[in-house]
Order: structure tokens, then C-alpha cells, then sequence
């Protein structure tokens, strides 16, 4: 036979299997005839094998009431795995279906019979276990041919090999190695079922190749797009990136009335439109927390005095504040950042430390900061963000004593709102200290007159509202979702969407607060809040909430199952049929 490269069409079709290769679960009744059988176990047959020792052997199981056996041990097994854990893990052990035993046309079990080929066989005199390997080929094989037939196969590995040795009839040194179910699937998942349930993300390719010696890495590894223009990155064709457009024929298709999830849809539809995938994933979430403190605070335009921001960044070192609990619940990462506090925390563990400035200037009397001051505290935002590289949905919060009459400044000198409009109680002030802080307000605006966003970020802003704004344009250009808490933060949206409007598509408004102009800003925005419940907290708090809704649209989004992957019927309502497809 003369040696030749495979065409591209034929690597594109090995590759294909390759990628799409589905452990299936859901099976239509169609028996697989013989003759693509054949192929398969033939393909099977055809893998290589150390010493040529061909260990494998290949058990039709066929025979119902053998299989409901079979099917009921399995069943026990899962149970008693389910319970070795304490978290969600258990609960996804028992929901995986093991129901394809019983529905699938055909179970296969592939041996390795350790007596074939004599004591001696050549490469087994020091591994003594490459009969068994030599027998996974086999499987692999066997999958791939399945899949370029459009069988599906299903890997059952939850079982005891004494017992189905037994079942089965084995021989003493005979040993059972998978356990296969085979048919026509109901559908192809697009990923991985273990991947879509959130059992595990795929390790990178990176993380798994050394050069020399184990653990050692080097710009020489092969680390490319592969062969016939598939993404090894993610495992799929490189032709579905643009597989955005089909995530909301997904989201319509699953079992559930077509918009019955309300907003969490359109949460999760947004963030598979930014990956540009079916599936939206929200890996290792987290919140960016940054603190600073004001010149304006002198004024006292607070309920607080200014060294309540130190006070309260401790507090968030030590685990004890409202957004440390939030965090905790929903198993997202806090990081709290310095830029700018009035105060000198040493080696405080914990705290990300790029102090701009012991705070700002009072901006009654000068710009509350200089250009460099401010490209400082920008650049701290985009290197927070670069510090969680592997967070897909950011959330942002904020600590200033002072800070929402810098924001109420800003909001006001960009968009021609009144002082009475922009401010109102932050911490709870008394009526006296928000008629201080409106006169405030106006005289900042009487005294500055900014070109621009930019400009009225230097001379009202605040650092940690500086480093927000960095943080927002740094995320989105990474491709991230960004999670805004509250009012302040609101206000670093309007001048990140005044610096680049594109960064709007990455943004969702955790809440409104009950800081009356944050509604209107919101409105300006175009945001429409997840939720409405007159928190006026800060810290981020809004933006966790919203992260956990997030969550919870992602997973719905990728474990629910389609109709047609149910196999269950389409809606009889001819609306609901018009509106899925169907």
C-alpha cells in the first residue's frame, strides 16, 4: 500500500470524530444492524497492541433480563458513590443516567484477558499491565468508529468487575475494562456531559505539556490550532465560533415553556453572545473591591468619618463584613484593593496594595487629582482584573468615605442633572448633611468645567472610582461579563461607556439601589437592574447578587436538557410549537 498524507477532507473527518466524540446516555429504540456492527467491532479489532498480544475480547449483552441485573447493580454503586460527597458532587452522581443500559439496543462489555499471548509477552516484562492499556486502545477505537457511523456510545464505569465478572461468566483471569452501552443517540451533545453539568472544565492543552522533564515547560511545546482548522483550545470546530447565534435556539428548545425563565435567559444568553459558544460557562467568578479615600469627605458631607475607610477595608481582610458573607456563599473569590486610602496598612495581608494617594484632593479647591494620578489609578483597575485571568464575570464594588458626592458630581457635570437630582442620603446622612452635601455638589460644578468624561473623572472622581473605570474597559476587552454593584460603580459605567461605548455589551446592573438617582442612571445606561432591593450597602454587595443570578442562568442554560434531547414531545400549543421550531 503506498503511504500518503490524508487529504484534508479525510483529517477534517478524523478530527471530527475525534472532537465530537459524546459519551450518550439517551437512546432512540432503532437496533444498529449488523453490518455497521461489524465495522465498528472491526475498527475495534484493529487497534494496536504491545507484543501484538490483541488481549482484547468483546461480550454482546443483549439478553433483557440480564441486563436489568446488570442495571440494578450499577445503580447500587451509584448510590454508594453519591454519598462519598458532602457537596453538589453527590447530588450530579446520582442525576447521571444510567437509564441507557436498559434503553440502549445493544450493551457491550470489551475484556482484556491477561493469559493471551503466553507469560513472556514481549513488552510486558517489566509493565505488567500493558495487556490492559493495549485494551483501552481498543475502546478508543471502537468510540471513534461509533461516532463516524452516528452510533453513540456510552461509557458505564460505576460497577463492581467482580460482579459482572460473574454475570457475565468470565474466566478467572479475564478482566472486564469498560462497559459499553451502543445505539442511535437521541441527539449529539455539543460538549461534554460531565462539562455542561459543571462537573469539570477541561484542562488546557498548556497545562498538560512539558518539555525534557515533567513539570518543566518551554516555548517549543506544540501548542497550535490542530489539523483540518479545529479549535484544540476548546475541542470543537473552529467553525462554530460563531455558534453565539445558536445558543437562544437552545434556549428555546429546552424543557420549559419558550421564555419561562424570564430575565435569567437573557443573562445567560448574553454571555454565550461574549464567548461566542452555545454554552455559556461562569468559571471562578469574583469581585473587585477597591478602596480609597476623598479630599471632598473634609466637608462633611458624610455620616462617617473618613477613617472609616480603613476601618472597613480591615474588615474585609478579616472576613467579617456583609460582602465577605455574600462571597463565601456563592463561592466567589474577593480581592480588595488599596488605591488610595488615608492610611498606611503595612504588610496587611491580604490586600492588593497600588495606593495611588493618601486620597484625593477636596475638589472644592483643585482637581481631585493630576493626570498622572489618574492614568495611575486606571491602571490599577486593568491590573486587578489581569490578576483573575481565569474569572469569566467580574463583579465591582467600592469603599470611600465620601464617594457618593464624587459620584453625584461626576453624574451631574456629564449629563446637566441638577444637585438636587444626583444627591442623595449614601450612608443615611440627616437632613442637614444632604442639604450640605447638594451645596457641595454645586459648587464643584460652579468651580470645574470638564471637556470631557475623562476630564470630569480627574478633577471629581475618586481613585477607587478611577480604578472601577479601568477595571470595566480591562475586562471587556478580555471578553469578560461585568457585574456592577451600585451607584458609584453606575457612575465609572458612564464614563467607561463615554471613553468606548463598546464596552456596554459586557455590562449588567447587579441592582438599584435605594440611592435615588441611581435608577435614573441606570435609565441613561440603558441597564435594566436584576434586582430591586433598596440595598444602599456598597461594598459590592448588589454585584455578588447579581454573580449568584449569573450563576444560576449558566446552569440552567447548560444542564437543562432539550426537548429533543429528553426525547420528550414538542408543545401541542401551536404558539409555543411556531415559536421552538417545532
Amino acid at each position: 500500500m503506498t503511504t500518503k498524507p490524508l487529504s484534508a477532507a479525510e483529517r477534517a473527518g478524523v478530527y471530527r470524530a475525534i472532537y465530537e466524540r459524546r459519551d450518550i446516555r439517551n437512546y432512540k429504540p432503532d437496533a444498529v444492524p449488523d453490518d455497521v456492527l461489524g465495522r465498528i467491532l472491526d475498527a475495534a479489532h484493529h487497534a494496536p497492541s504491545v507484543g501484538w498480544m490483541q488481549p482484547w475480547d468483546f461480550v454482546l449483552v443483549r439478553d433483557g433480563e440480564l441486563r436489568r441485573r446488570i442495571y440494578d447493580h450499577f445503580v447500587d454503586v451509584n448510590r454508594r458513590a453519591a454519598a462519598v460527597h458532602s457537596d453538589g458532587r453527590g447530588e450530579k452522581y446520582r442525576a447521571l443516567k444510567l437509564q441507557g443500559i436498559l434503553d440502549a439496543p445493544l450493551n457491550l462489555l470489551v475484556t482484556c484477558d491477561r493469559r493471551r499471548g503466553g507469560p513472556h509477552v514481549l513488552g510486558r516484562f517489566t509493565q505488567r499491565h500493558t495487556d490492559e492499556y493495549s485494551t483501552c486502545l481498543a475502546v478508543q477505537n471502537l468510540w471513534l468508529a461509533a461516532r463516524a457511523e452516528g452510533v453513540g456510545v456510552g461509557w458505564m464505569s460505576l460497577f463492581e468487575p467482580e460482579v459482572v465478572a460473574q454475570a457475565l461468566r468470565l474466566p478467572e483471569d479475564v478482566v472486564p475494562v469498560a462497559y459499553l452501552t451502543l445505539g442511535y443517540p437521541v441527539s449529539f451533545p455539543d460538549e461534554p456531559m460531565l462539562r455542561t453539568t459543571g462537573w469539570a472544565e477541561r484542562r488546557p492543552l498548556a497545562d498538560a505539556v512539558f518539555i525534557d522533564r515533567y513539570g518543566e515547560r518551554g516555548p517549543a511545546a506544540p501548542l497550535g490550532r490542530s489539523a483540518a482548522g479545529l479549535d484544540a483550545a476548546s475541542n470543537v470546530p473552529a467553525s462554530v465560533g460563531s455558534a453565539a447565534s445558536t445558543a437562544r435556539a437552545r434556549q428555546d428548545a429546552l424543557t420549559k415553556p419558550v421564555g419561562s425563565l424570564g430575565r435569567l435567559e437573557a443573562l445567560a444568553l448574553q454571555l454565550a453572545t461574549l464567548q461566542q459558544g452555545e454554552y455559556p460557562t461562569c468559571n471562578a467568578p469574583s469581585l473587585l473591591l477597591f478602596a480609597a479615600d476623598h479630599g471632598v469627605a473634609e466637608e462633611g458631607v458624610s455620616a462617617y468619618l473618613p477613617l472609616a475607610t480603613a476601618q472597613m477595608v480591615y474588615q474585609y481582610l478579616a472576613g467579617g463584613a456583609a460582602v465577605n458573607v455574600l462571597c463565601r456563599q456563592h463561592d466567589i473569590r474577593l480581592l480588595i484593593a488599596d488605591v488610595g486610602v488615608d492610611h498606611d496598612f503595612g504588610a496587611a495581608s491580604g490586600l492588593w496594595q497600588r495606593k495611588v494617594r493618601r486620597g484625593t484632593r477636596n475638589f472644592l479647591h483643585a482637581p481631585a487629582m493630576d493626570a498622572d494620578e489618574l492614568a495611575a489609578a486606571l491602571a490599577a483597575g486593568a491590573e486587578l482584573v489581569a490578576q483573575v485571568p481565569e474569572s469569566e464575570a467580574i463583579g465591582l464594588g467600592e469603599m470611600g468615605i465620601g464617594n457618593t458626592t464624587a459620584a453625584a458630581a461626576m453624574l451631574a457635570a456629564l449629563t446637566g442633572l441638577s444637585a438636587d437630582e444626583v444627591v442623595g442620603r449614601g450612608t443615611g446622612v440627616s437632613s442637614a448633611t444632604l442639604e450640605r452635601k447638594r451645596d457641595v455638589v454645586r459648587a464643584a460644578l460652579g468651580a470645574h468645567a470638564p471637556v470631557d468624561a475623562t476630564d470630569a473623572l480627574r478633577r471629581l472622581g475618586g481613585f477607587e472610582i478611577a480604578a472601577l473605570v479601568g477595571a470595566i474597559e480591562a475586562a471587556a476587552r478580555a471578553g469578560r461579563l461585568v457585574v456592577l454593584d451600585g451607584f458609584i460603580t453606575g457612575v465609572a459605567a458612564l464614563v467607561a461607556r463615554e471613553r468606548d461605548p463598546a464596552v456596554m455589551r459586557h455590562l449588567v446592573a447587579g441592582h438599584v439601589s435605594a440611592e435615588g438617582a441611581h435608577r435614573r442612571l441606570l435609565e441613561r445606561l440603558g441597564l435594566r437592574p436584576l434586582l430591586d432591593l433598596d440595598l444602599r450597602l456598597g461594598e459590592g454587595s448588589g454585584a455578588v447578587l447579581g454573580l449568584s443570578l449569573l450563576q444560576s442562568s449558566v446552569r440552567l442554560m447548560r444542564e437543562m436538557r432539550t426537548f429533543e434531547e429528553a426525547n420528550l414531545a414538542r408543545p401541542l400549543d401551536p404558539r409555543d410549537a411556531g415559536r421552538t421550531g417545532a
